[in-house]
């Protein structure tokens, strides 16, 4: 277990499992036994008539996964070594810091950016999920010391980082715990008993504090000077809570060889112990294992601990390919609570096949790796016994021959059927995975803004009280528990109760879909995938995924660093120095690339081509993922400061027209598509906010539009690159039926483009807060900061109800919305449309913000364009227009009759009235010269 590889010329803790693996560590059952056989082994039994209700003592084989009764958001910390718990060092991306990109300490509170900081990482919580303590109780557990410093000093490491000073190493036990992912500096509740290296013996306390993303320090109790700690000692602690003159009282004895000490203290009644879990705490690089962990008292509520080994499994739809043989494949990601060795997917028309599902045909399987950018995920192609285009299909997950599919969690009246977490799935939790039919009408569902860490709500406190411990710890707390500081899956009570009656096919999951770095900058892998698995593989999301075919663009902070972008990406995977560690940039990069296309391999430098297209089975609907963050140019506006220019600000303006916003290579290829897809409708994705209707934060106060070009917030957007903006705009209305639409905003929007006629919508939050604030005179009719007219038909905003600004009224529910969209290319004019819609909402309620959309292919695209003559060639063939020189104009796809469905060609005036039309199928092939007629169009 304690192999090291070497990457980038330092030393790693390698996932290196050997031969002593246990896929599946079992759980620790509740033991009564006397408190000699918990203290066994150890340095000397405390008092061998007590009575013990919990053991645990990790008899298990080796194993990253701490095991399904513990709990943390740091499992990187730990691991299962020698039938002991030991602490992990040397992780991927231990280094990092909370950000460490310069331009995003231009607007905030942060400090002004150094390239130099301190990588020493805060304490971290391992939680007992299985118990509840309160009253009189205590703690017992006995530690071996390994090493005091487990970290060897680097080449370019300051001796006055906090990790290697004495007095910084701790290991303890924490006490009084109101949810299960206080941990790395977010403590909020209870007691912190810390033993450190230099032998001092403290007690300290949190003061219940609910401020949200605000770390706590922990106040001083009571402390007591012991000898300093020694490789290879053993140690027992216990912590014991009483009543001194009816007082809380905390008594915590310490055992090292033939020496007892005990440090006593009352506790204050903002630190209450009353009712909360137990668990275990570390510090620093100090190198220990816990080899037993008891806990006994009167009063210990025992929880039923539910947990799914399959954390999720989900099918990417925008890898749906057929092949030359004519079958269908597709690839699904899996995640895995513990190890493994092999995964399947199994896949039939029906969710009850006739002779089961043990007997469905194995349609993929694949290897569930553990290295420095996954954690138990399994990649698998899957072969789909059908057209998907003509049935709706179901699929199971197959974990070393036993199938995982549903999600145990469920089964609680909690978070069961009727209560808006999972839709309509049986109470049991054990629903199959679905694969919609994909056929006209296309319905989309735009989810954004992932990050349950937070609630407000205008009546109530909507969260944790309303669930029971054991619905499968869905928001990681326990009743009665109201704190801020949590995830779960839904903002508000009834969230999502309506979803499956809008008849989804597709879930697409848009910027911000995890926020890796909200909470924690994860210091391991491991962290980082229970972030993600924390964000989107709660009991709703987990059912949301499953049931629908998806698509994932992320976002900034999904990959680890808020406002991220340009070329100053690359750099911070490129060298050291730069303020940021760079092999966590590496692999949260590589993380992405495989959660989002399923890839096996990822190159940690290069810069990731994750456009792409999803061309529908029918040929009739194309939904194109675009990345208008990593490709664009650098936001600094400044040009040969140090070289003589540094008196002359802004010459690189944000207008300046060489600027890119996709880069030459992404922007071609959309050119292409645009130009040569014969959809009838075209969506795209990943163009957050073309056009320049939002304000900035402080930095754009005193402009008169409210959007400086030194702002980190009006520096994100995508129309902040204002002539590559204009470009992509240029492009999409030079054809009919393209709409585009995007999350990250906090914002629901639906609004057009009056020139070119392009719909652009945005979605979102569906858990955080924080709409972007609005420029000045924004209205139904308006001009953006950049002069574009535009009419805005929805705004739902965190404020306002619609596009005259109308403040909520007290009763709205607040405004976390999901965008409903629907391309139907079956019609004679083909529509789309566009609906706001709060998670609470059923299909048939009113619209929010405002109105809806619904938009014909031909009235969209630039006015200006050429009368076709009515055309008949080959059927049910993609036809392509084309100029006299070759430059393909559009692409169409003729009727079963052989018609063209197309009247005319957006063009100006004076370009030719000449084109050539081809029409191809299946080798056979017939073009004609059209002439074309110039029409007056208001």
């Amino acid at each position: 277990m304690n192999d090291a590889k070497t990457q980038s010329g330092h030393r790693y803790d390698a996932p290196n499992l050997g031969e002593n693996v246990n896929p599946t560590p079992t759980r620790r059952d509740l033991l009564k036994i006397s408190a000699g056989a918990a203290l066994a082994g150890i340095a000397k039994p405390i008092n061998a008539a007590d009575e013990v209700s919990l053991l645990e003592t990790f008899d298990q084989g080796d194993s990253l996964f701490h095991g399904v009764d513990w709990e943390t958001l740091n499992p990187g910390f730990w691991k299962i070594q020698d039938r002991s718990l030991r602490r992990r060092f040397n992780q991927v991306g231990s280094r990092a810091r909370a950000t460490g990109f310069p331009f995003h300490h231009i607007d905030t509170h942060l400090p002004e950016f150094s390239a130099d900081y301190d990588p020493s990482l805060p304490p971290a919580t391992l939680w007992r999920r299985d118990v509840l303590a309160s009253g009189k109780f205590q703690v017992d557990v006995s530690f071996t010391i390994h090493q005091i410093h487990a970290e060897v000093r680097r080449d370019g490491d300051s001796e006055d980082w906090k990790m290697y000073q004495e007095g910084s190493g701790a290991l303890g036990i924490r006490l009084g715990g109101k949810h299960l992912f206080e941990t790395f500096g977010y403590d909020r509740h209870g007691v912190r008993i810390f033993l450190y290296d230099d032998g001092r013996l403290v007690i300290q306390r949190f003061e219940n504090s609910s401020a949200l993303r605000t770390k706590v320090d922990a106040k001083m109790i009571a402390s007591m000077n012991l000898a300093r700690l020694q490789q290879g000692e053993k140690i027992s602690m216990r912590a014991e809570q009483g009543l001194v003159d009816d007082k809380p009282s905390l008594d915590v004895t310490v055992i090292r060889g033939e020496h007892t000490s005990t440090l006593s203290a009352f506790i204050p009644p903002e630190s209450s112990l009353d009712q909360g879990y137990v668990g275990l705490t570390a510090a620093g690089i100090l190198d220990f294992s816990v080899d037993q962990f008891s806990v006994s008292g009167d009063d210990l509520q025992t929880l039923n601990v539910t947990e799914n080994e399959c954390i999720t499994c989900y099918p990417l739809g925008d890898t749906l390919r057929q092949t030359a043989d004519g079958t269908w494949q597709v690839r699904f990601v899996a995640m895995f609570q513990s190890e493994g060795k092999h995964a399947q997917i199994r896949i039939a028309d029906s969710e009850n096949p006739a002779n089961g599902w043990q007997k469905a045909n194995v349609a993929g399987e694949g290897e569930i790796i553990t290295n420095d950018f996954r954690v138990r995920t399994s990649a698998i192609t899957a072969v789909l016994p059908a057209d998907p285009s003509e049935k709706t299909l179901f699929y199971t997950v197959w974990k070393d021959g036993v199938e995982c599919t549903g999600d145990v969690r469920i089964n609680n009246d909690a978070i069961g059927p009727g209560t808006g977490y999972v839709g309509d799935v049986p109470k049991s939790g054990s629903y199959v995975g679905r694969l919609p039919r994909l056929s006209a009408p296309y319905k989309m569902c735009g989810l954004s803004c992932h990050a349950f860490t937070g609630f407000k709500s205008r009546k109530e406190s909507w969260g944790l009280q309303h669930l029971d411990h054991s619905a499968g710890n869905a928001t990681r707390s326990f009743e009665g528990a109201v704190d801020s500081f949590l995830f779960r899956d839904q903002p508000t009570e009834g969230a999502f109760a309506h979803l499956e009656e809008y008849d989804f096919q597709i879930m697409l999951w848009e910027d911000d879909v995890w926020y890796m770095e909200l909470v924690l900058y994860p210091p391991s892998t491991e962290d980082a995938y229970k972030t993600i698995a924390a964000s989107i593989c709660g009991p709703t999301s987990r059912w949301q995924m499953m049931r629908h075919w998806n698509v994932i663009n992320p976002g900034d902070h999904d990959y680890g660093m808020d406002d991220v972008k340009g070329p100053e990406q690359i750099v911070l995977r490129k060298y050291e120095d730069l303020g940021q560690d760079r092999d966590y940039m590496r692999r949260n990069f590589r993380i992405v690339h495989h959660l989002v296309t399923g890839e096996e391999e990822v190159d940690p430098e290069a810069n990731p081509k994750k456009w792409r297209r999803w061309h529908m089975p029918d040929g009739d609907f194309s939904l194109l993922v675009l990345d208008a963050r990593l490709w664009r140019s650098s936001q600094d506006t400044d040009l040969w400061s140090e070289e003589g220019w540094g008196h002359k600000e802004n010459l690189y303006d944000r207008r300046d027209p060489t600027r890119s916003l996709l880069g030459e290579e992404q922007f071609a290829w959309l050119t292409e598509i645009i130009r040569t897809d014969p959809s009838p409708l075209i969506c795209l994705t990943g163009l957050n906010a073309l056009h320049t209707v939002w304000a900035g934060h402080k930095s754009s106060e005193k402009h008169p539009k409210k959007f400086g070009q030194l702002d980190r917030v009006t520096a994100d957007y995508a129309g902040w690159v204002a002539a590559g903006a204009d470009r992509i705009l240029d492009l999409l209305g030079s054809r009919q039926g393209v709409a585009t639409v995007f999350g990250d905003i906090h914002v629901g929007s639906i609004i057009t483009n009056s020139e070119q006629r392009i719909a652009e919508c945005s979605f979102g939050p569906i858990g955080r807060y924080g709409g972007r604030d609005l420029i000045p005179n924004f209205g139904p009719k308006m001009q953006d900061v950049d002069g574009r007219p535009v009419s805005v038909h929805a705004l739902y905003h965190q404020d306002y109800k619609d596009p005259h600004l109308t403040q909520h009224d007290d009763h709205d529910p607040l405004y976390y919305n999901f965008l409903e969209m629907s391309f139907d290319p079956s019609k004679l004019d083909p529509e789309m449309s566009f609906a706001i819609r709060n998670l609470l909402d059923h299909p048939a309620d009113s619209v929010r913000g405002g109105s809806g959309l619904k938009q014909v292919a031909s009235k969209t695209g630039r006015a200006a364009r050429w009368e076709l003559p009515k055309i008949k060639t080959l059927e049910n063939a993609p036809v392509l227009f084309l100029t006299n020189e070759g430059r393909p104009i559009r692409a169409i796809r003729s009727r079963a009759d052989g018609s063209v469905p197309l009247d005319s060609l957006i063009g100006a005036k004076d370009e030719e009235r000449e084109v050539l039309m081809v029409a191809r199928r299946k080798g056979e092939t017939e073009s004609q010269v059209l002439q074309m007629k110039w029409l007056e169009v208001d």
